[in-house]
């Protein structure tokens, strides 16, 4: 485990304007007050409209060790409330070798072994169903910590119509700003989605959608097989997986 020093926590704080980070942060590991209010205040001030904040690569190692001490239900909101924040170091990936990225994948490399514990534990898949709109986003939480963090990013990108449109780019200059996904596109071609065996979590769509099922009437399963299909451009014909549809409509 990497040393983590309190000279470079207030550095970083410092330099940040971060008081409140270290606020919330406090209160979480010290167990002052409801940690779901301390969750919740970490993570909007990490995750404020999915841009990134350096500090959570300090943060993480922290709450991948204090993970185990908070309820079943806390870890799941934790979890639902953290996935933008981490996701979004996708938009702007750490350098190789510097102190930020080990902090930020020792504090990943933790939160991974726990998320993928409690995800096939028979107590936490039923409390998914409690409240689908918190379920769908631990989903995403889920896939921004053992994932491809990119495609939570993209998930994030894609909420702003509740996931029933989607954003496209081919390379020859042909976009299109609104595919009704839930309309069956002609530029997609689809895949077959296999059930989830409930344990295994080498194929991302599959464990991504099986945790979706067990969170019940959801707006993302529908569009799966979209998200992870082909694009076919109308234009040129060159194929290209939707996602990279996605991120080069937003790179233009």
């Amino acid at each position: 485990m990497i040393q983590r020093t309190d000279a470079r926590w207030n550095s970083v704080i410092s330099d940040l304007n971060g008081a409140q980070v270290d606020t919330w942060l406090t209160k979480l590991l010290k167990g002052d007050g409801s940690q779901q209010e301390a969750i919740l205040g970490l993570s909007e001030e990490l995750g404020h409209q999915l841009s990134w904040n350096r500090i959570t690569a300090c943060v993480l190692p922290y709450l991948a060790d204090f993970f185990p001490n908070l309820s079943k239900k806390d870890q799941i909101y934790l979890v639902a409330q953290m996935g933008a924040a981490i996701a979004a170091e996708a938009k702007c990936p750490l350098p190789l070798g510097t102190e930020a990225y080990q902090e930020f994948h020792e504090g990943l490399s933790g939160l991974q072994k726990e998320v993928k514990a409690m995800m096939v534990d028979p107590q936490v898949q039923p409390l998914l169903s409690e409240d689908t709109e918190l379920g769908v986003m631990f989903a995403l939480g889920a896939l921004a910590i053992i994932g491809n963090r990119k495609h939570a990013y993209g998930f994030w990108l894609l909420s702003g119509s509740v996931w029933e449109e989607g954003m496209a780019a081919c390379a020859c200059g042909w976009d299109e700003e609104s595919i009704p996904f839930l309309e069956q596109p002609d530029c997609i071609e689809e895949i077959q989605i296999d059930p989830w065996d409930g344990v295994s979590f080498d194929c991302e769509v599959v464990w991504l959608n099986g945790v979706l099922e067990l969170v019940g009437d959801n707006p993302i399963s529908p569009i799966l097989p979209l998200v992870y299909g082909t694009g076919v451009c109308p234009e040129c014909g060159e194929k290209e997986p939707y996602w990279d549809w996605l991120y080069h409509f937003y790179e233009e």
